[in-house]
């Protein structure tokens, strides 16, 4: 596989290599891991909301070069839920503008000021973007990241919390 970038400036590492980890750092964002199983080949993707706009999994996928997407394996890892996610209207309109089914992924909240307020489904934008390249086997593992104590948030602890690690590698 070709090496692309500094660790720390990659939103997605795939590797065709047995008993090598690749993981990716999350503090509410969504780590996306994918396996081919007929190629043998295992990607961690980060998709905050900036990558799930420029649809990274998409991309990771596209660069996997999966023979059949029947092949394709996927786990949503945890990451902030709908309920904890909300964004301004710049946000959703990046996901509207770029043809995301909103009445899928967005939801209004009353907010105690009056005005209600957008979140977003990562979760559910990222498992369309992955059924929209034929992927079906996709695993939601669920797990709220603002809410949970046993993970980092930046929302819950500020941008200056630890880091969660996310990673997938193939058995030798």
């Amino acid at each position: 596989m070709k090496e692309a970038g500094r660790p720390e400036a990659t939103d997605a590492v795939i590797t065709d290599r047995t008993a090598l980890c690749v993981c990716v750092k999350t503090a509410d964002c969504i780590p996306v891991l994918l396996y081919d199983t007929r190629q043998r080949i295992v990607a961690a993707v980060h998709a905050g909301w900036r990558g799930t706009v420029s649809r990274i999994a998409q991309k990771t996928i596209r660069e996997m070069r999966p023979i059949d997407s029947h092949d394709l394996h996927a786990i949503i890892g945890p990451g902030i839920s709908l309920e904890w996610f909300e964004v301004g209207n710049e946000v959703y309109e990046a996901f509207l503008q770029e043809g995301f089914p909103m009445e899928r992924i967005a939801r209004l909240f009353p907010f105690a000021g009056g005005s209600d307020r957008w979140h977003i489904d990562l979760w559910e934008a990222n498992k369309w973007l992955l059924q929209q390249m034929g992927v079906e086997d996709i695993f939601v593992e669920g797990t709220c990241t603002r809410s949970s104590m046993d993970f980092y948030s930046a929302r819950r602890e500020t941008i200056n919390t630890g880091r969660n690690y996310n990673g997938i590698f193939i058995n030798p």
